[in-house]
């Protein structure tokens, strides 16, 4: 490799190392600001609860921010590591990124799944029906995609049950899956969240005026998300930046 080539992939790198940390920094203040908009807005982050009144009413606390907070969690913060993974420890053994890979879809699969009960059981504490809009129907769909998608991998990629051929002609079917994955889940968010802020919205949303300036955090949260997306994707997608099997691998 020639001198120049040797300082374009120093440079390219460099470059990627600022955007991984640019990245990670703004993963962080994604979930500070979703969280902290979500406890404050209406109920906060409560589970869902159920109580009856004298009329025989359902009253209570819904878990719609708590089911919110989750998925972001899952989808976008612990999904979008994961994806990360294999860039961030490029130079390590590779098993290391996979066992990273792989615990933190498992996290993700665990909140996901936590967020449906919630949602669920919020929906049957208020007598509504479940799955009656596009974003619930969306939903559903990427947690089965995520969970085949994910036993794919493990059982291809971290217990190799095929022979190496067929894992490197299914390793571009897998990208794209998974980056298709995280595009939905950052587009079902902006769904979410518009659920959430046009129901029963409070009047200080319309003229701005809230006291404490919620309705601009909400829309910083919202912008964050996406920038995230961006950024995540910005760093997994360019194939110069793709992890290559280290001098023990090639041995």
């Amino acid at each position: 490799m020639s001198s120049d080539s040797r300082l374009g992939n120093a440079r390219s790198f460099n470059r990627f190392d600022i955007i991984l940390s640019i990245t990670h920094f703004v993963g962080f203040i994604t979930i500070c600001l979703n969280g902290y908009f979500l406890n404050t807005f209406k109920n906060g982050l409560a589970w869902p609860s159920k109580v009856k009144n004298g009329d025989n009413k359902a009253l209570g606390k819904r878990g719609d921010q708590l089911h919110a907070f989750l998925m972001i969690l899952a989808f976008i913060y612990f999904q979008g590591e994961a994806l990360l993974a294999y860039r961030l420890y490029r130079y390590d053994a590779k098993i290391i990124s996979k066992l990273l890979h792989t615990a933190l879809h498992i996290i993700a699969i665990g909140l996901g799944i936590t967020a449906l009960t919630v949602i669920i059981m919020s929906t049957n504490n208020a007598g509504w029906n479940n799955f009656t809009s596009v974003h619930s129907w969306i939903g559903i769909c990427l947690l089965s995609v995520y969970l085949v998608q994910f036993s794919f991998g493990f059982l291809t990629y971290l217990c190799p049950c095929s022979p190496g051929k067929y894992r490197a002609r299914l390793m571009p079917i897998h990208r794209a899956v998974g980056v298709g994955c995280f595009i939905v889940a950052c587009v079902q968010c902006c769904l979410g969240y518009g659920n959430i802020l046009l129901e029963d919205q409070p009047g200080c949303f319309s003229d701005l005026s809230c006291k404490n300036r919620i309705e601009y955090v909400g829309a910083f949260s919202v912008m964050f998300i996406i920038l995230y997306t961006l950024l995540v994707l910005a760093l997994i997608i360019p194939v110069p930046w793709r992890r290559e099997k280290t001098p023990d691998e090639l041995k």
